[in-house]
Protein backbone atom coordinates (compact mmCIF):
# COMPACT_ATOMS: atom_id res chain seq x y z
CA UNK A 1 0.00 0.00 0.00
CA UNK A 2 1.48 3.23 -0.89
CA UNK A 3 1.04 5.73 2.00
CA UNK A 4 2.40 8.71 0.35
CA UNK A 5 -0.72 9.95 -0.70
CA UNK A 6 -2.27 9.23 2.18
CA UNK A 7 0.08 11.37 4.33
CA UNK A 8 -0.02 14.13 1.91
CA UNK A 9 -3.83 13.83 1.87
CA UNK A 10 -4.33 13.95 5.72
CA UNK A 11 -1.80 17.01 5.89
CA UNK A 12 -3.92 18.91 3.40
CA UNK A 13 -7.29 17.82 5.74
CA UNK A 14 -5.84 19.55 8.34
CA UNK A 15 -4.98 22.93 6.55
CA UNK A 16 -8.29 22.49 4.81
CA UNK A 17 -10.34 22.11 8.08
CA UNK A 18 -8.49 24.85 9.71
CA UNK A 19 -9.31 27.41 7.00
CA UNK A 20 -12.76 26.38 6.30
CA UNK A 21 -13.59 26.74 10.16
CA UNK A 22 -12.03 30.27 10.42
CA UNK A 23 -12.61 31.84 6.54
CA UNK A 24 -13.60 29.49 3.83
CA UNK A 25 -12.76 28.69 0.67
CA UNK A 26 -10.31 25.72 1.31
CA UNK A 27 -12.28 22.71 -0.16
CA UNK A 28 -10.06 23.62 -3.23
CA UNK A 29 -7.27 21.73 -1.12
CA UNK A 30 -9.45 18.52 -0.82
CA UNK A 31 -10.08 18.84 -4.79
CA UNK A 32 -6.24 19.31 -5.08
CA UNK A 33 -5.15 16.02 -3.20
CA UNK A 34 -8.00 13.93 -4.49
CA UNK A 35 -6.91 14.61 -8.43
CA UNK A 36 -3.04 15.14 -7.78
CA UNK A 37 -2.46 12.08 -4.81
CA UNK A 38 -5.33 9.39 -5.54
CA UNK A 39 -5.50 10.61 -9.48
CA UNK A 40 -9.48 10.88 -9.01
CA UNK A 41 -12.01 12.77 -11.89
CA UNK A 42 -12.90 15.82 -10.65
CA UNK A 43 -16.79 14.09 -10.66
CA UNK A 44 -15.67 11.88 -7.88
CA UNK A 45 -13.09 13.81 -6.51
CA UNK A 46 -15.74 16.72 -5.94
CA UNK A 47 -18.28 14.24 -4.30
CA UNK A 48 -15.40 12.76 -1.72
CA UNK A 49 -14.78 16.03 -0.30
CA UNK A 50 -18.92 15.80 1.46
CA UNK A 51 -17.55 13.56 3.95
CA UNK A 52 -14.69 16.20 4.83
CA UNK A 53 -17.35 18.56 5.45
CA UNK A 54 -18.88 16.69 8.07
CA UNK A 55 -16.28 16.35 9.80
CA UNK A 56 -15.11 20.10 9.53
CA UNK A 57 -18.25 21.04 10.91
CA UNK A 58 -18.95 18.37 13.70
CA UNK A 59 -15.25 19.33 14.66
CA UNK A 60 -15.82 22.66 14.46
CA UNK A 61 -18.92 22.97 16.65
CA UNK A 62 -17.07 20.76 19.38
CA UNK A 63 -14.53 23.18 19.28
CA UNK A 64 -16.39 25.97 20.15
CA UNK A 65 -18.43 24.48 22.87
CA UNK A 66 -15.07 23.31 24.67
CA UNK A 67 -13.91 26.89 23.78
CA UNK A 68 -17.62 27.89 26.04
CA UNK A 69 -18.81 29.76 23.11
CA UNK A 70 -22.98 28.50 22.60
CA UNK A 71 -24.03 27.95 19.02
CA UNK A 72 -26.55 30.55 18.28
CA UNK A 73 -30.73 29.48 18.24
CA UNK A 74 -31.42 30.47 15.22
CA UNK A 75 -28.36 28.40 13.62
CA UNK A 76 -30.28 24.63 13.63
CA UNK A 77 -33.34 26.42 11.87
CA UNK A 78 -31.21 27.95 8.79
CA UNK A 79 -29.96 24.50 8.78
CA UNK A 80 -33.23 22.70 8.33
CA UNK A 81 -34.22 25.69 5.77
CA UNK A 82 -30.89 24.63 3.96
CA UNK A 83 -31.31 20.77 4.12
CA UNK A 84 -33.68 20.54 0.74
CA UNK A 85 -31.25 22.67 -0.90
CA UNK A 86 -28.42 19.85 0.16
CA UNK A 87 -30.10 17.48 -1.86
CA UNK A 88 -31.13 19.45 -5.21
CA UNK A 89 -27.45 20.23 -5.15
CA UNK A 90 -25.72 17.27 -5.04
CA UNK A 91 -28.21 16.03 -8.14
CA UNK A 92 -26.69 18.85 -10.19
CA UNK A 93 -23.32 17.63 -8.69
CA UNK A 94 -23.88 14.25 -10.48
CA UNK A 95 -25.55 15.72 -13.82
CA UNK A 96 -23.50 18.96 -14.58
CA UNK A 97 -20.21 19.51 -16.42
CA UNK A 98 -17.14 20.45 -14.97
CA UNK A 99 -16.90 23.80 -16.50
CA UNK A 100 -20.12 24.70 -14.98
CA UNK A 101 -18.54 23.83 -11.80
CA UNK A 102 -15.46 25.81 -12.37
CA UNK A 103 -17.38 28.97 -12.99
CA UNK A 104 -20.30 28.62 -10.63
CA UNK A 105 -17.47 28.66 -8.04
CA UNK A 106 -15.78 31.94 -9.71
CA UNK A 107 -18.90 33.77 -9.45
CA UNK A 108 -19.53 32.71 -5.93
CA UNK A 109 -15.85 34.79 -4.99
CA UNK A 110 -16.06 37.14 -7.15
CA UNK A 111 -19.51 38.26 -5.06
CA UNK A 112 -17.54 37.47 -2.06
CA UNK A 113 -14.78 39.24 -2.08
CA UNK A 114 -16.58 42.41 -2.86
CA UNK A 115 -18.81 41.99 0.02
CA UNK A 116 -15.75 41.35 2.63
CA UNK A 117 -14.34 44.98 0.77
CA UNK A 118 -17.44 47.41 1.46
CA UNK A 119 -16.72 49.42 4.54
CA UNK A 120 -18.33 47.66 7.91
CA UNK A 121 -21.38 49.36 8.71
CA UNK A 122 -22.10 49.41 12.61
CA UNK A 123 -25.29 49.73 12.51
CA UNK A 124 -26.58 47.93 10.18
CA UNK A 125 -29.95 45.63 11.03
CA UNK A 126 -30.54 41.93 10.71
CA UNK A 127 -32.08 41.25 7.36
CA UNK A 128 -35.82 39.79 6.92
CA UNK A 129 -36.69 35.97 8.25
CA UNK A 130 -37.43 35.89 4.26
CA UNK A 131 -34.06 36.86 2.90
CA UNK A 132 -32.22 34.66 5.83
CA UNK A 133 -34.39 31.58 4.79
CA UNK A 134 -33.43 32.47 1.06
CA UNK A 135 -30.25 32.49 1.55
CA UNK A 136 -30.22 29.77 3.86
CA UNK A 137 -31.51 27.44 1.02
CA UNK A 138 -29.07 28.65 -0.97
CA UNK A 139 -26.04 27.70 1.09
CA UNK A 140 -27.15 23.97 1.34
CA UNK A 141 -27.51 24.40 -2.97
CA UNK A 142 -24.17 24.94 -2.84
CA UNK A 143 -23.04 22.51 -0.58
CA UNK A 144 -24.70 19.87 -2.44
CA UNK A 145 -23.47 21.35 -6.03
CA UNK A 146 -19.46 21.90 -5.14
CA UNK A 147 -18.94 22.55 -1.44
CA UNK A 148 -15.97 24.04 -2.13
CA UNK A 149 -16.58 27.63 -0.67
CA UNK A 150 -19.21 26.53 1.22
CA UNK A 151 -18.09 28.82 4.29
CA UNK A 152 -17.20 31.59 1.66
CA UNK A 153 -21.02 31.32 1.35
CA UNK A 154 -22.21 31.21 4.43
CA UNK A 155 -20.54 34.38 5.12
CA UNK A 156 -22.32 36.07 1.76
CA UNK A 157 -25.70 35.04 2.96
CA UNK A 158 -25.97 34.71 6.38
CA UNK A 159 -23.85 37.72 7.48
CA UNK A 160 -26.57 40.13 7.94
CA UNK A 161 -28.40 37.54 9.74
CA UNK A 162 -25.40 37.94 12.50
CA UNK A 163 -24.15 41.17 12.23
CA UNK A 164 -20.71 41.77 13.12
CA UNK A 165 -20.09 38.99 15.21
CA UNK A 166 -17.69 36.73 13.34
CA UNK A 167 -17.42 34.26 15.80
CA UNK A 168 -21.09 34.07 15.90
CA UNK A 169 -21.40 33.46 12.22
CA UNK A 170 -18.66 30.89 12.31
CA UNK A 171 -19.97 29.04 15.16
CA UNK A 172 -23.80 28.84 13.25
CA UNK A 173 -22.23 27.50 10.15
CA UNK A 174 -20.89 24.76 11.99
CA UNK A 175 -24.53 23.59 12.27
CA UNK A 176 -25.24 24.75 8.83
CA UNK A 177 -22.48 22.45 7.72
CA UNK A 178 -22.89 19.55 9.48
CA UNK A 179 -26.52 19.04 8.62
CA UNK A 180 -26.01 19.69 4.50
CA UNK A 181 -22.68 17.73 4.10
CA UNK A 182 -24.25 14.67 5.69
CA UNK A 183 -27.53 15.20 3.78
CA UNK A 184 -25.08 15.85 0.55
CA UNK A 185 -22.70 12.90 1.08
CA UNK A 186 -25.74 10.70 2.07
CA UNK A 187 -27.50 11.77 -1.42
CA UNK A 188 -23.71 10.86 -3.23
CA UNK A 189 -22.62 7.63 -1.86
CA UNK A 190 -26.42 6.07 -2.66
CA UNK A 191 -24.93 6.82 -6.63
CA UNK A 192 -22.03 5.49 -5.90
CA UNK A 193 -20.44 8.42 -6.94
CA UNK A 194 -18.12 8.72 -2.89
CA UNK A 195 -14.32 7.34 -3.41
CA UNK A 196 -14.22 6.41 0.55
CA UNK A 197 -10.47 5.98 1.07
CA UNK A 198 -9.33 9.26 -0.31
CA UNK A 199 -12.36 11.00 1.23
CA UNK A 200 -11.94 9.73 4.83
CA UNK A 201 -8.28 10.34 4.70
CA UNK A 202 -9.11 14.26 4.15
CA UNK A 203 -12.04 13.64 6.45
CA UNK A 204 -9.42 12.22 9.41
CA UNK A 205 -7.36 15.44 8.51
CA UNK A 206 -10.04 18.31 8.58
CA UNK A 207 -11.25 17.10 11.80
CA UNK A 208 -7.93 17.63 13.58
CA UNK A 209 -7.86 21.23 11.68
CA UNK A 210 -11.24 22.71 12.06
CA UNK A 211 -11.13 21.44 16.16
CA UNK A 212 -8.03 23.22 16.59
CA UNK A 213 -8.96 26.56 14.38
CA UNK A 214 -12.06 27.03 16.34
CA UNK A 215 -10.57 27.39 19.51
CA UNK A 216 -8.04 30.02 17.60
CA UNK A 217 -10.49 31.88 16.30
CA UNK A 218 -12.17 32.37 19.50
CA UNK A 219 -9.61 33.84 21.04
CA UNK A 220 -7.91 35.38 18.15
CA UNK A 221 -11.73 37.61 17.23
CA UNK A 222 -13.01 38.14 14.12
CA UNK A 223 -11.41 40.75 12.59
CA UNK A 224 -8.48 38.12 12.27
CA UNK A 225 -11.01 36.05 10.76
CA UNK A 226 -12.11 38.68 8.28
CA UNK A 227 -8.68 38.92 7.04
CA UNK A 228 -7.93 35.29 6.36
CA UNK A 229 -11.39 35.82 4.44
CA UNK A 230 -10.20 37.47 2.25
CA UNK A 231 -6.67 35.85 1.71
CA UNK A 232 -7.86 32.68 1.19
CA UNK A 233 -11.03 33.50 -1.43
CA UNK A 234 -7.89 35.82 -3.99
CA UNK A 235 -5.92 32.08 -3.70
CA UNK A 236 -9.25 30.25 -4.61
CA UNK A 237 -10.29 32.68 -7.34
CA UNK A 238 -6.71 32.38 -9.04
CA UNK A 239 -7.08 28.48 -8.94
CA UNK A 240 -10.40 28.42 -10.05
CA UNK A 241 -9.21 30.74 -13.33
CA UNK A 242 -6.19 28.33 -13.74
CA UNK A 243 -8.74 25.46 -13.94
CA UNK A 244 -11.04 27.15 -16.44
CA UNK A 245 -7.91 27.90 -18.84
CA UNK A 246 -7.13 24.43 -19.02
CA UNK A 247 -10.30 23.16 -19.26
CA UNK A 248 -11.48 25.43 -22.43
CA UNK A 249 -7.64 25.05 -23.59
CA UNK A 250 -8.14 20.86 -23.60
Amino acid sequence: MDWLPIVLTVVAGVAMGAINNVAGGAGVLGLVAFEHFFKLPLECANASTRVAAVAVGAFSCLGFVAAGRKIPRRAYGHALIALPGALLGAQLALGLPPLAFRGYLIVVIILLLRQQLRPIETSRQPSAFWLQALGAFLIGLHMGYVQVGTGLVVALALSRAYGQDMIALNAAKSIVVIVTAVTSATRLALAGAVSWTPAITLAVGCAIGSFAASKWSVRRGGESVRRIVLVIAALTLLEQLRQIVLLVSQ
